[in-house]
Protein backbone atom coordinates (compact mmCIF):
# COMPACT_ATOMS: atom_id res chain seq x y z
CA UNK A 1 0.00 0.00 0.00
CA UNK A 2 1.30 3.46 -0.90
CA UNK A 3 2.39 5.80 1.87
CA UNK A 4 -0.17 8.58 2.60
CA UNK A 5 0.67 11.96 1.16
CA UNK A 6 1.37 15.00 3.31
CA UNK A 7 -2.04 16.45 2.49
CA UNK A 8 -3.80 13.22 3.50
CA UNK A 9 -2.01 13.33 6.83
CA UNK A 10 -3.05 16.95 7.33
CA UNK A 11 -6.68 16.35 6.38
CA UNK A 12 -7.36 12.69 7.29
CA UNK A 13 -11.09 12.81 6.63
CA UNK A 14 -13.77 13.14 4.01
CA UNK A 15 -15.90 16.27 4.43
CA UNK A 16 -19.54 15.94 3.41
CA UNK A 17 -21.18 19.24 2.49
CA UNK A 18 -24.81 20.01 1.66
CA UNK A 19 -25.35 22.20 -1.40
CA UNK A 20 -28.26 24.45 -2.23
CA UNK A 21 -31.01 22.14 -3.43
CA UNK A 22 -30.12 19.35 -1.00
CA UNK A 23 -27.40 17.47 -2.86
CA UNK A 24 -24.53 16.25 -0.70
CA UNK A 25 -20.96 16.12 -1.97
CA UNK A 26 -17.91 14.41 -0.50
CA UNK A 27 -14.72 16.50 -0.49
CA UNK A 28 -11.33 14.91 0.05
CA UNK A 29 -7.69 15.16 -1.05
CA UNK A 30 -7.18 13.85 -4.58
CA UNK A 31 -5.53 10.49 -5.14
CA UNK A 32 -3.53 9.41 -8.19
CA UNK A 33 -6.45 7.34 -9.43
CA UNK A 34 -8.55 10.54 -9.62
CA UNK A 35 -6.38 11.94 -12.43
CA UNK A 36 -8.59 10.69 -15.32
CA UNK A 37 -11.72 12.16 -13.68
CA UNK A 38 -9.93 15.49 -13.14
CA UNK A 39 -8.88 15.52 -16.79
CA UNK A 40 -12.43 14.68 -17.89
CA UNK A 41 -13.84 17.54 -15.80
CA UNK A 42 -11.52 19.89 -17.67
CA UNK A 43 -12.41 18.41 -21.07
CA UNK A 44 -16.13 18.90 -20.42
CA UNK A 45 -15.77 22.46 -19.14
CA UNK A 46 -16.84 25.30 -21.39
CA UNK A 47 -13.92 27.18 -23.00
CA UNK A 48 -14.99 30.33 -21.14
CA UNK A 49 -14.84 28.42 -17.82
CA UNK A 50 -11.30 27.28 -18.55
CA UNK A 51 -10.23 30.81 -19.49
CA UNK A 52 -11.75 32.07 -16.25
CA UNK A 53 -10.03 29.37 -14.18
CA UNK A 54 -6.64 29.61 -15.89
CA UNK A 55 -6.16 33.20 -17.11
CA UNK A 56 -3.16 33.16 -19.40
CA UNK A 57 -2.15 29.59 -18.47
CA UNK A 58 -3.26 26.37 -20.22
CA UNK A 59 -5.01 23.90 -17.91
CA UNK A 60 -2.43 21.28 -16.89
CA UNK A 61 -5.07 18.52 -16.85
CA UNK A 62 -5.56 18.94 -20.60
CA UNK A 63 -1.95 18.05 -21.33
CA UNK A 64 -0.91 15.89 -18.37
CA UNK A 65 -3.59 14.70 -15.91
CA UNK A 66 -1.00 13.54 -13.41
CA UNK A 67 0.44 17.07 -13.25
CA UNK A 68 -2.70 18.27 -11.45
CA UNK A 69 -2.17 15.72 -8.71
CA UNK A 70 1.61 15.81 -8.40
CA UNK A 71 2.75 15.68 -4.78
CA UNK A 72 4.75 18.91 -4.89
CA UNK A 73 5.51 20.32 -1.43
CA UNK A 74 3.08 23.12 -0.69
CA UNK A 75 0.59 22.06 -3.39
CA UNK A 76 -2.48 19.86 -3.41
CA UNK A 77 -5.76 19.18 -5.18
CA UNK A 78 -9.10 18.69 -3.44
CA UNK A 79 -11.86 16.83 -5.26
CA UNK A 80 -15.63 16.95 -4.72
CA UNK A 81 -17.77 13.95 -5.70
CA UNK A 82 -21.54 13.70 -5.96
CA UNK A 83 -21.96 9.96 -5.81
CA UNK A 84 -19.34 8.59 -8.20
CA UNK A 85 -19.20 11.72 -10.37
CA UNK A 86 -16.51 14.36 -9.93
CA UNK A 87 -18.26 17.74 -9.80
CA UNK A 88 -15.51 20.12 -8.68
CA UNK A 89 -11.84 20.59 -7.89
CA UNK A 90 -9.86 23.11 -5.87
CA UNK A 91 -6.16 23.40 -6.56
CA UNK A 92 -3.42 24.91 -4.43
CA UNK A 93 -0.11 25.51 -6.18
CA UNK A 94 3.03 27.51 -5.52
CA UNK A 95 5.85 27.56 -3.07
CA UNK A 96 5.54 28.36 0.62
CA UNK A 97 4.70 30.96 1.92
CA UNK A 98 2.41 32.13 -0.96
CA UNK A 99 -0.16 29.82 -2.57
CA UNK A 100 -2.06 30.28 -5.81
CA UNK A 101 -5.52 28.77 -5.49
CA UNK A 102 -8.39 28.24 -7.89
CA UNK A 103 -11.64 26.35 -8.23
CA UNK A 104 -13.36 24.65 -11.17
CA UNK A 105 -16.95 23.40 -10.81
CA UNK A 106 -18.91 21.25 -13.24
CA UNK A 107 -21.37 23.38 -15.21
CA UNK A 108 -24.50 21.65 -13.87
CA UNK A 109 -23.38 22.13 -10.25
CA UNK A 110 -22.84 25.88 -10.34
CA UNK A 111 -24.84 28.45 -8.35
CA UNK A 112 -25.28 25.88 -5.57
CA UNK A 113 -22.50 26.96 -3.24
CA UNK A 114 -19.91 24.35 -4.21
CA UNK A 115 -17.31 26.87 -5.40
CA UNK A 116 -17.36 28.75 -2.10
CA UNK A 117 -17.26 25.52 -0.09
CA UNK A 118 -14.26 24.23 -2.05
CA UNK A 119 -12.50 27.59 -1.74
CA UNK A 120 -12.93 27.61 2.06
CA UNK A 121 -11.48 24.13 2.37
CA UNK A 122 -8.62 24.99 -0.01
CA UNK A 123 -7.70 28.05 2.04
CA UNK A 124 -7.73 25.97 5.24
CA UNK A 125 -5.51 23.32 3.66
CA UNK A 126 -3.15 25.98 2.26
CA UNK A 127 -2.65 27.28 5.80
CA UNK A 128 -2.06 23.75 7.12
CA UNK A 129 0.58 23.25 4.42
CA UNK A 130 2.50 26.25 5.72
CA UNK A 131 1.31 29.03 3.42
CA UNK A 132 0.76 32.45 4.96
CA UNK A 133 -0.99 34.02 1.99
CA UNK A 134 -3.17 32.81 -0.88
CA UNK A 135 -3.66 34.59 -4.20
CA UNK A 136 -6.45 34.13 -6.74
CA UNK A 137 -6.42 35.48 -10.29
CA UNK A 138 -9.46 35.94 -12.52
CA UNK A 139 -11.13 37.97 -15.20
CA UNK A 140 -13.20 41.03 -14.20
CA UNK A 141 -15.97 39.55 -16.39
CA UNK A 142 -16.07 36.32 -14.38
CA UNK A 143 -19.39 36.75 -12.55
CA UNK A 144 -19.12 33.37 -10.83
CA UNK A 145 -15.75 34.34 -9.34
CA UNK A 146 -17.00 37.74 -8.21
CA UNK A 147 -20.07 36.16 -6.60
CA UNK A 148 -17.86 33.60 -4.84
CA UNK A 149 -15.56 36.35 -3.52
CA UNK A 150 -18.63 38.17 -2.21
CA UNK A 151 -19.88 34.97 -0.58
CA UNK A 152 -16.49 34.48 1.10
CA UNK A 153 -16.25 38.08 2.32
CA UNK A 154 -13.20 38.78 0.15
CA UNK A 155 -14.36 41.67 -2.03
CA UNK A 156 -12.36 44.13 0.07
CA UNK A 157 -9.15 42.21 -0.69
CA UNK A 158 -9.64 42.21 -4.46
CA UNK A 159 -7.92 44.69 -6.76
CA UNK A 160 -7.72 45.29 -10.50
CA UNK A 161 -4.22 44.62 -11.83
CA UNK A 162 -4.09 45.22 -15.55
CA UNK A 163 -6.85 43.06 -17.02
CA UNK A 164 -7.08 40.75 -13.99
CA UNK A 165 -8.85 40.65 -10.67
CA UNK A 166 -6.26 39.74 -8.04
CA UNK A 167 -7.39 38.66 -4.58
CA UNK A 168 -4.78 38.35 -1.81
CA UNK A 169 -5.85 36.50 1.34
CA UNK A 170 -3.88 36.35 4.55
CA UNK A 171 -3.95 32.92 6.17
CA UNK A 172 -5.55 31.59 8.27
CA UNK A 173 -8.58 32.75 6.33
CA UNK A 174 -11.10 34.93 8.11
CA UNK A 175 -13.91 36.58 6.10
CA UNK A 176 -14.38 40.32 6.12
CA UNK A 177 -17.58 41.58 7.83
CA UNK A 178 -20.61 41.18 5.58
CA UNK A 179 -21.45 44.37 3.63
CA UNK A 180 -24.76 46.05 4.34
CA UNK A 181 -25.80 46.24 0.70
CA UNK A 182 -26.64 43.43 -1.76
CA UNK A 183 -23.84 41.57 -3.51
CA UNK A 184 -23.15 41.54 -7.24
CA UNK A 185 -25.80 38.86 -7.80
CA UNK A 186 -28.25 38.30 -4.90
CA UNK A 187 -29.36 35.00 -6.41
CA UNK A 188 -26.05 33.40 -5.49
CA UNK A 189 -25.94 34.50 -1.85
CA UNK A 190 -26.08 31.08 -0.27
CA UNK A 191 -26.55 29.62 3.22
CA UNK A 192 -23.60 28.11 5.04
CA UNK A 193 -23.13 24.40 4.31
CA UNK A 194 -23.64 21.72 6.90
CA UNK A 195 -20.59 19.51 7.15
CA UNK A 196 -19.93 16.09 8.64
CA UNK A 197 -16.62 14.28 8.81
CA UNK A 198 -16.05 10.59 8.21
CA UNK A 199 -12.76 8.63 7.96
CA UNK A 200 -11.23 8.36 4.50
CA UNK A 201 -11.35 4.85 3.11
CA UNK A 202 -7.93 3.43 2.30
CA UNK A 203 -6.85 3.74 -1.31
Amino acid sequence: MAEPSAIQLLTPSVVQAALVGGAVVAIRPARPRDAPAVAELHRRAAPSSLRDRYPGTPPPALTDPEQCLAAVPGSCTLVAFHGFRLVGVAQITGHVPVADFGVLVREDHRRRGLGAILAKHALHVAHELGHREAVSFGSPDNRALRAMLHRLGLEGRTRYTGDLLVTRISLPYEPDPAPSGPGPDPAVRLPDPVTHRHPIASA
